[in-house]
């Protein structure tokens, strides 16, 4: 494969998403999908499809550029404009891409460094407070058939409880917020971070800011994965709650923690999963904990399945027709 070959991966990004984009609100909007799961499928789908267009035309679905179908006109101008586009993307946005990724890569280092770091000036916790973080851990574990991740407590400000590392993800305690917790407060906050270590949201969430990075020249590739993020909080909520049982005292332990910590310096980190996120993100999830979720529908599989088929063929047949 020839470097030129990938000119086409940028015009998939740069013209895709304007018939990706649309096309998933639409599907929201039409069926209204409610349900975070499938609506993180459909984000999912967005981020993946230039991706998987890309792979398909250069393997099975191989063909003629589209400039050389039309030898000249209009048509032949069009999309000879496209691939000099993607031509001067390959030489000014290639070199960007590469440093992206492999930022992307040291990312998973970072990560492992970091959890390091936390463990070697981790707090001495008195044996009262270790062995009740490690009851609810134990009993939690087991209901999520996982093992028991490790703990460690940080004398840090400005989080409550975080999960991190890639692939052998550790919960990250606060020992400041842990006497103002009650065992309740404590339960909402430690099963939230095993129900994202069960789900493998450390990985997926680098691969997915990976994705992300690749297509950093296209702003719909940030906005899809914020509300990808978005949803994934608001369906490991729900899970949270499905295993500690009410939903409006863990929506009040949202509430309490972010108040807490108003005064403090969140952290960011690029993978890790904190407990209560942005002020946007958790006004959102406490809504939608309020509401009935309990009732609410989820398009049915078969129905769901042949929407995301129809949106994926869709969307590689106009990728393919652009170039």
């Amino acid at each position: 494969m020839r470097l030129s070959d990938f000119h086409s991966f940028f015009i998939y990004v740069f013209f895709g998403y304007f018939f990706i984009f649309p096309a998933i609100l639409i599907c929201l909007k039409v069926f209204n999908i409610r349900s975070p799961l499938q609506r993180m499928q459909l984000y999912l789908l967005g981020l993946a499809t230039p991706f998987a267009g890309y792979a398909l035309y250069h393997t099975i679905l191989t063909k003629r550029c589209q400039a050389g179908v039309y030898p000249a006109g209009p048509g032949w101008m069009l999309f000879n404009s496209f691939c000099r586009l993607g031509t001067a993307a390959v030489r000014y946005l290639g070199p960007a891409l590469i440093v992206l990724l492999i930022a992307g890569i040291l990312k998973a280092v970072a990560s492992a460094l970091l959890v390091n770091r936390m463990r070697i000036r981790a707090v001495p916790m008195d044996e009262q407070q270790r062995n009740r973080v490690m009851r609810i851990l134990n009993i939690r574990s087991s209901a999520l058939n996982i093992g028991v991740p490790e703990v460690i407590f940080s004398g840090r400000d400005g989080f409550a409880a975080f999960a991190a590392g890639v692939f052998k993800p550790v919960i990250i305690l606060s020992t400041n917020l842990l006497p103002q917790l009650s065992e309740r407060e404590l339960d909402d906050i430690l099963t939230h971070e095993l129900v994202h270590i069960c789900r493998g949201d450390t990985l997926r969430g680098w691969l997915l800011y990976f994705l992300r990075d690749a297509m950093f020249f296209s702003p719909f590739s940030r906005i899809l994965l914020n509300r990808y993020l978005q949803e994934n909080e608001r369906l490991c909520d729900r899970e949270t709650v499905n295993l500690t049982g009410n939903s409006r005292a863990y929506a009040a332990t949202l509430v309490k923690v972010w108040r807490l910590l108003l005064h403090d310096r969140e952290m960011r980190l690029g993978l890790a999963f904190g407990f209560t996120g942005g002020k946007n993100d958790l006004e959102q999830r406490v809504t939608s904990l309020l509401g009935d979720f309990r009732n609410e529908k989820m398009l049915p599989a078969v129905l769901f399945a042949t929407l995301l088929l129809a949106v994926f063929s869709g969307t590689v047949l106009y990728l393919g027709f652009i170039c």
